[in-house]
């Protein structure tokens, strides 16, 4: 059996059989696809359990809660795994998202669902920071390029998949199944972590638990301010008020606390300078459009045209595709011409112009359109995401590229939230109101909690409630148009020629720290 052992990327003596790093190779991959796909899945199984469990206004904390844990995690993670060894540290993380998606299948109410999302992305948390790390730990330095690469082809490929498994499992079986799932795959990834050799090379660290609690409350109170907790959102309000200044109070001691702290969750200077405080907020901006565009297609698809889940999963795949291949499409581009500015800020427009589309729908759009849209958000992204993470990891030193890559993927992951959160609230203020002005004396509650019920309906009434359903998905990505105007921007303020001379001034680093995980 031949022996691919040799030093690591960090310099230790790694020594696997061949068949043995292709099975450690697969266990942490398979572990990492779990996180990576439970976004998609989710979406598409979204408007089926909003059938069995109701309240559509809960819908965008289906996703938040569960990104909310995941952020707040995952440089925690990143400590536990210098202190413990990532090897042990994983398997708790991917035991505790096992954990969690059976808790999930079998939650019985939306309040239960999302508390229950809570604990997987918990789980997600740990597996989104180690497992890239993990494989650096265990590939030899010399073929560590080589097998990265081979994450990005299994990610496109889930990006695929994850839209039609969703819509699979409902339809087949139950939505229930869209979270069991992740119980063999995670048994399997746990198996081939026993031929993970143990971490030799431990780092003590002191572990930033208030950091981390501060921006956890603070994006905790922004989302409550926004999203509410169901029903419809006031946003002047003392409510939506107090806890908008909640939020920015938290953020405050948050930066005075990472000013002090020995060991901070957040080294400020990673994301000082004009340069990267610009790449980073596009970054988040982008993340914005991605958790809209890929939660709210799959509502209209199912409520207003009446497509089952799997076909409405195969509607959303062109979506991931596009954004995955635009990211190679624009890493070749960059590479031999440069453009690092400019290919984001076309990103940020073609986004827009997908979103100015998606702003247009209405009950007699086709999914075609709504599908053509979508790739448009997706292209989009993907010029801006990856051009500027390879912008800020050059403007950064060395030692630190590392926790600047975790930061961009926690931007992303907010920006996702946030997203998701703005159109979520949106979409219910403007449904509640838009059947009450068609439908005065109709029962909301009937069809608020199970689009599906929306075709059981007679003509004239369906009819009212889809245009209501349109109308309001509309107005949730109108609200999306400024936020891409600002991404371009934010893109258009970036110093061209400075990027530029850095970039051919300074050799290329590779990222192996904990934050490489797809965040997409």
């Amino acid at each position: 059996m031949t022996d691919s052992g040799g030093p690591n990327a960090s310099g230790v003596s790694v020594h696997l059989s061949r068949r043995r790093l292709l099975v450690v190779f697969f266990g942490i991959l398979l572990g990492a696809t779990l996180s990576g796909l439970d976004g998609a899945i989710v979406a598409t199984a979204a408007p089926t359990i909003l059938g069995e469990l109701g309240s559509v206004s809960l819908l965008p904390w289906l996703t938040t809660s569960y990104l909310l844990a995941q952020v707040t995690t995952m440089a925690v993670y990143g400590k536990l795994g210098d202190i413990y060894g990532r090897r042990r540290v994983f398997v708790i993380a991917v035991s505790t998202f096992m954990v969690g998606s059976m808790l999930c299948g079998l939650a019985q109410s939306m309040p239960m669902l999302i508390a229950t999302r809570v604990i997987q992305g918990v789980g997600a948390g740990g597996i989104t920071a180690l497992a890239m790390a993990l494989i650096a730990d265990v590939m030899p330095a010399d073929k560590l390029g080589r097998y990265l690469g081979y994450t990005g082809v299994v990610f496109a490929v889930t990006a695929i998949l994850g839209p039609w498994a969703g819509g699979f499992f409902t339809d087949n079986f139950t939505w229930r199944w869209a979270f069991f799932v992740n119980i063999p795959s995670g048994i399997i990834c746990l198996v081939t972590l026993i031929f993970v050799p143990k971490s030799t090379n431990r780092v003590a660290h002191r572990i930033d638990v208030l950091g981390a609690a501060l921006i956890a409350g603070a994006v905790s109170s922004l989302l409550l301010a926004i999203g509410g907790t169901g029903g419809r959102v006031r946003f002047v309000s003392f409510r939506t008020l107090g806890l908008a200044a909640l939020s920015v109070v938290l953020v405050v001691l948050f930066v005075l606390h990472e000013r002090r702290s020995s060991e901070p969750i957040l080294a400020l200077r990673v994301i000082a300078g004009r340069v990267k405080a610009l790449a980073l907020s596009a970054n988040l901006i982008s993340g914005l459009a991605f958790g809209s565009a890929i939660v709210y297609p799959p509502l209209f698809f199912e409520a207003v045209r009446g497509i089952n889940a799997t076909q409405a999963g195969l509607l959303l795949a062109p979506f991931a595709v596009t954004s995955g291949l635009c990211t190679i499409i624009a890493g070749q581009i960059t590479d031999r011409r440069g453009g690092h500015v400019v290919i984001p800020f076309v990103g940020m427009i073609v986004s827009g112009v997908g979103m100015v589309m998606l702003s247009t729908i209405q009950a007699t759009t086709s999914a075609a359109f709504v599908v053509g849209s979508a790739m448009l958000v997706g292209m989009g992204i993907g010029f801006v995401m990856q051009t500027l993470l390879y912008v800020i990891q050059r403007f950064t030193e060395p030692a630190d590229i590392g926790m600047a890559t975790s930061t961009i993927m926690l931007a992303r992951l907010l920006g996702n939230s946030l997203g998701v959160a703005i159109v979520g609230t949106i979409f219910t203020n403007s449904l509640l109101s838009g059947v009450q002005q068609r439908l005065p004396d109709f029962p909301v509650d009937s069809i608020q909690g199970a689009p599906q019920k929306i075709a059981e309906l007679s003509e004239g009434v369906r009819e009212q409630i889809q245009e209501a359903f349109a109308h309001a998905l509309a107005n949730g990505f109108t609200a999306m148009i400024p936020v891409m105007v600002i991404g371009a921007l934010v893109v258009g303020f970036l110093p061209a020629k400075r990027v530029r001379d850095r970039l051919r001034s300074t050799p290329a680093e590779i990222p192996l720290a904990e934050g490489t995980a797809h965040a997409m």
